[in-house]
């Protein structure tokens, strides 16, 4: 009995080993569209979208990623990047909604399935657009969005800009 115990123990422990899925570190969805390769040694300006605390952490980031792929940085220079963030922050649920229609009210007790209220996510998105500044062509466009309800845009920043630039064709 106590071997078979020691077994079947065994068993489960390697069982919850390999079945726990692993997670994704990149975890985000994202969408690129290439038009055109960017050439190697470019010097790129960054644009924003809108002068925020998060559009300007996202520029400063993808500035030292771009660095780091060989790209450098001059106020003149030839590529453009425009860049944008927009976070969506989920209503909270009312504590009560009262449905007329059929004279109920329903108590919210924290489980967040009030009849009638709206449910909204959360997300975290950084836009991308990649340009050549002589002509205006479009060379890539493309964003990343994070839908964790909890994650901390500024401290996702990094990792979902080296997401994105990993799609872009240099």
């Amino acid at each position: 009995m106590r071997l078979s115990f020691a077994i079947v123990t065994t068993l489960f422990a390697l069982g919850l080993a390999a079945g726990t899925p692993a997670r994704a570190q990149d975890s985000y969805d994202v969408n690129m569209t290439n038009y055109a390769k960017i050439p190697a040694g470019a010097t790129f300006v960054t644009d924003l979208n809108e002068n925020t605390e998060l559009t300007s952490n996202a520029a400063d980031k993808m500035r030292q990623a771009l660095e780091r792929r060989g790209l450098e940085y001059d106020d003149s220079g030839s590529i453009g990047f425009k860049i944008g963030t927009d976070r969506t922050v989920g209503a909270r649920a009312p504590d009560a909604v009262f449905d007329s229609s059929n004279t109920i009210l329903h108590l919210n007790f924290n489980s967040g399935d009030v009849k009638g209220t709206s449910r909204l996510g959360h997300s975290f998105r950084i836009s991308l657009s990649v340009y050549d500044r002589g002509s205006g062509a479009v060379l890539a466009r493309g964003d990343v969005t994070n839908n964790q309800p909890a994650a901390d845009p500024i401290g996702t920043t990094a990792p979902m800009i080296e997401a994105l630039l990993g799609r872009l064709e240099f």
